[in-house]
């Protein structure tokens, strides 16, 4: 039996040996010899056509084996995911009002999606104003006797 890729007579170990070593087998691997494309005959009817999501080209699958939907081979399919615009992170800008000073920010840390202050010591002077509040009510709501009053703030 001749080898598929480099032409040398060899003796196949199986009965579906096509290449005389491993080196023929992953250049045909690596190049597409054994792509589905070529297995389909020109003739045949297109079962669906659709245009490659990486390179453009209009793949028409003839076979109903072929299960090819998105990409023409294995090679665009591997760059696709290795270095998609689409799965690359976008920046998105948020603006909002400090709740403590009113000063407006422009957020464009993706990570930043919860901040609703300006600064550090804006954060702490409210906090520091509002636990003071809390902390009144709910002395008031004990000294009052209304121990369900507490719990309700």
């Amino acid at each position: 039996m001749n080898c598929v890729i480099c032409g040398k007579e060899f003796t196949p170990r199986r009965s579906i040996q096509k290449y005389c070593s491993a080196e023929c087998r992953r250049y045909a691997n690596r190049h597409g010899v054994n792509d589905i494309r070529a297995a389909a005959p020109a003739t045949a009817p297109v079962i669906r056509e659709f245009r490659c999501l990486k390179c453009g080209t209009i793949v028409r699958v003839r076979d109903h084996s072929d299960g090819r939907m998105k990409f023409c081979s294995q090679h665009c399919e591997k760059l696709y995911w290795k270095h998609s615009k689409k799965v690359m992170a976008v920046t998105v800008y948020r603006k909002f009002s400090c709740r403590e000073c009113g000063k407006h920010v422009l957020v464009t840390d993706p990570l930043d999606r919860r901040r609703i202050f300006c600064s550090r010591e804006c954060r702490i002077h409210w906090f520091g104003k509002h636990n003071a509040e809390k902390r009144a009510k709910m002395a008031a709501a004990h000294a009052g006797g209304d121990v369900h009053a507490g719990q309700m703030l």
